[in-house]
């Protein structure tokens, strides 16, 4: 999605982490923000993609800075380097919003919201499900596996890569778990698109990202999976060479 112009001075923050963040505290106090505990203009999230998910779930559509301690995999990711440098701009309203898109299922009343994807697996790994996938007017039927994948293109680097996608920056993604009957390759549809699944034989569970909260799909319903109306904000600042 594209990026917004900021102008806005974002000064209180709170810290997202599952590990010592001794560092990036001394490096907020540093360029005056003030560190808090609720209602944050901005959420640092200090460590890896659960991290970032976490932070999303607890915190949707507040912004986001990511700082990795390991690998950077997206535009908005940054190192603790990259900080020292990045935190005086966001002092002086001196940044973009990057906006990902998010997905959405509704279960017996209530909501899962993912920001990397929304999954329907199995529920036992040594049964496989059957089940059948519609999109934009094309039935999937008959699928005998071990279930689907329907990501972002934030999540694209994730499960779905895993499991075959390829990275894709618009979009959503749809892979398929270990089928044993067919072989059909991960493909991307229009954000608009609404995907249904119809699990014939489970049990089946349905998952949102980290989320550690599982649903169970009942055979025979179907579930709709969409672009939510909600969407994660992410703080970002283009590098220079």
């Amino acid at each position: 999605m594209p990026n917004q112009d900021v102008t806005k001075r974002l000064e209180k923050v709170l810290i997202v982490s599952r590990t010592e963040a001794s560092q990036v505290k001394v490096l907020l106090m540093k360029n005056s923000f003030k560190i808090v505990k609720r209602n944050p203009d901005f959420v640092v999230c200090y460590g890896g993609d659960g991290t970032v998910l976490f932070s999303e779930r607890k915190f949707p559509q507040v912004p986001k800075l990511v700082v990795k301690r390991a690998s950077i995999r997206r535009k908005c990711d940054y190192t603790l380097y990259d900080v020292k440098n990045i935190l005086p701009k966001i002092r002086d309203g001196k940044f973009r919003i990057r906006k990902e898109i998010k997905l959405e299922t509704e279960l017996e009343n209530e909501k899962l919201v993912g920001l990397n994807e929304i999954q329907i697996r199995a529920k036992l790994p040594i049964y496989a499900i059957r089940f059948s996938v519609f999109v934009d007017g094309k039935e999937f039927g008959n699928l005998i596996g071990d279930g689907v994948i329907v990501a972002t293109p934030f999540g694209s680097t994730g499960y779905y890569k895993s499991t075959g996608g390829r990275q894709f920056g618009k979009g959503i993604g749809i892979s398929f778990n270990n089928l044993h009957n067919r072989k059909i390759k991960s493909f991307v549809v229009p954000e608009s698109s609404l995907i249904k699944v119809k699990v014939n034989r489970g049990p089946t569970w349905v998952l949102a990202d980290n989320y550690e909260k599982f649903f169970e799909l009942k055979d025979n319903v179907v579930t709709a999976i969409r672009k939510s109306k909600s969407v994660a904000n992410f703080i970002y600042i283009p590098r220079v060479h």
